[in-house]
């Protein structure tokens, strides 16, 4: 058996940056738990499932749906369930994989899983994977941060007046979970029309966007799998 559950982190969506140590802990795994989501139409998807369904079998594959809604109580007890199936099948011997898209350990909702393991006493490892703003910066030709430079990542709770206080103190400013606070994004670009806002979708997939056009910022819908790079040459 694997010495612990294993956390996996899947990267950002392209399944061609795995890391070799993911690809081999797929191989081996019994079990493979992942989130999936249903549409308004009633359609269970899966990101997590599309990126590793190279490696593993279909008999290994778990999917847990989690409610995307603001009320995190449902989603809590999907946690629950995740945690009991993932203990009860560790001490029956099998080997268990539960994937995060993303890095395990930058705004991932599977701490919540991490936190009911540790409580129980079930050993846990985690295995870094490639965060998608490191991976939009890559994409884009981007230097995200350099010489005297500082990088703050921000979860989707910010607003305009601390986007302008970070950038105007040369910091360079990732905001993740952008849908979150798409208004204070567009507020922020359109108080200042010089700043350098490089806006990512769906890093990491066939239907990434990248665009630097505030124009195209501003009137777009901001999905949930989205994030922006700001920069503050322009900021005064």
């Amino acid at each position: 058996m694997l010495p612990a559950v294993h956390l996996l982190s899947l990267g950002p969506g392209d399944p061609e940056l795995l890391t070799l140590k993911a690809v081999r802990t797929l191989r081996e795994a019994d079990i493979v738990m992942m989130p999936a989501t249903r549409s308004a139409e009633g359609q269970v998807t899966s990101r997590a499932l599309n990126i590793i369904s190279p490696w593993t079998d279909v008999a290994k594959q778990r999917l847990y749906e989690l409610p995307m809604r603001s009320d995190r109580r449902a989603a809590q007890t999907v946690y629950d369930t995740i945690c009991r199936d993932a203990a009860d099948s560790y001490q029956a011997g099998r080997r268990v994989v539960i994937v995060v898209e993303g890095d395990v350990s930058i705004y991932a909702s599977i701490h919540y899983v991490l936190e009911r393991l540790q409580s129980a006493g079930v050993p846990v490892v985690q295995s870094p994977g490639i965060p998608s703003f490191i991976a939009a910066a890559a994409s884009a030709g981007l230097s995200l941060v350099c010489q005297q430079e500082r990088l703050v990542v921000l979860p989707g709770d910010a607003d305009a007046e601390l986007l302008r206080r970070l950038l105007s103190d040369r910091h360079v400013v990732v905001v993740m979970k952008l849908s979150q606070c798409q208004q204070a994004l567009k507020d922020y670009l359109l108080q200042y029309p010089a700043a350098v806002c490089h806006y990512f979708e769906n890093v990491g997939m066939d239907n990434q966007f990248h665009t630097t056009d505030h124009n195209v910022i501003v009137a777009r819908q901001i999905p949930y799998f989205s994030l922006c790079v700001l920069y503050p040459e322009a900021v005064s």
